[in-house]
């Protein structure tokens, strides 16, 4: 009797990146703003004249970054989901789940709290 083995394979997240993802990482390094479907880009410059980046998926912010400060943080705004969690992966961030729960380089994460991250040049 042989034995049959069923391999699935998750296309959406086999390392690579839909085409909003890449708009959207296009917009991020150019720093401009940018809009599509349930993703936006956000860039302001302040009065010193540095930007500043948001990202933001369905009104919630889940990346920005301080240029002048070199610094840029992340969150799960609450909601630990695959597309969260593919955005934040297409802007360089190695965050994945395992058992329900959120980690970040290989450490459980809360969902709503922000994290320290590489910038994005």
């Amino acid at each position: 009797m042989k034995k049959v083995v069923h391999l699935f394979i998750n296309l959406k997240n086999n390392g690579i990146m839909r085409q909003i993802e890449k708009q959207m990482l296009a917009a991020v390094k150019e720093r401009r703003n940018w809009r599509s479907g349930n993703t936006e880009v956000t860039v302001r410059t302040d009065n010193y004249g540095c930007k500043h980046v948001e990202v933001r998926l369905h009104d919630n912010l889940i990346f920005k970054q301080n240029d002048a400060e070199d610094s840029a943080e992340f969150t799960l705004a609450g909601w630990n989901t695959p597309t969260t969690r593919s955005r934040l992966r297409a802007l360089g961030i190695k965050v994945y789940q395992r058992d329900f729960s959120a980690y970040y380089n290989g450490r459980f994460i809360y969902k709503t709290d922000w994290y320290s991250c590489d910038t994005i040049k």
